[in-house]
């Protein structure tokens, strides 16, 4: 009787020291784990402030006609959101990247701040529009760094030319 009871005792500490060392270990991988989700809501609590919008009126959007020997088409983007957006970006029309696009910021002239405008001036040869014609306009932008990760943010419009 004695016996059995040493015997039973030994399992049960034995269980004891298995189970505890097993509770540090899952608690050391619940603590990386909840590190790891506070890490990705850091990171997108920052995107939450990143945006962009058309400015202007969508239809009377400016251009300028390639039969009079300039091929110009002007958009304004506005930093609609909290950060600073970066002036590397990414404009199609129709689908097609204009060849030359040249760029200004109202009223800075050098950071893309919030509410400030960037001018964009797209000019190509197969920009072969006329007055009236719709256009598909697609812009992509990233911010600034924001807690050390860049965000995008997108803007689509259908917008109708007017020739200047």
């Amino acid at each position: 009787m004695a016996d059995g009871g040493a015997s039973s005792f030994i399992m049960l500490v034995t269980a004891l020291l298995i189970s505890g060392s097993v509770s540090t270990i899952l608690i050391s991988e619940w603590a990386k784990v909840a590190r790891a989700v506070e890490n990705e809501e850091r990171k997108s609590s920052g995107a939450l402030g990143v945006s962009v919008d058309f400015a202007g009126d969508p239809m009377m959007v400016g251009f300028e006609d390639p039969a009079v020997g300039d091929d110009e088409l002007t958009v304004y983007v506005l930093n609609s959101g909290i950060h600073e957006m970066s002036t590397t970006f990414e404009l199609l029309v129709n689908g097609v990247e204009p060849s030359t696009i040249t760029t200004s910021i109202s009223p800075s002239g050098t950071d893309w701040l919030p509410g400030y405008l960037l001018e964009i001036t797209a000019s190509d040869s197969a920009l072969a529009y006329t007055d009236g014609d719709d256009a598909s306009l697609f812009f992509v932008g990233i911010s600034e760094s924001i807690q050390g990760h860049q965000h995008s943010a997108t803007m689509n419009k259908e917008v109708r030319l007017s020739e200047i």
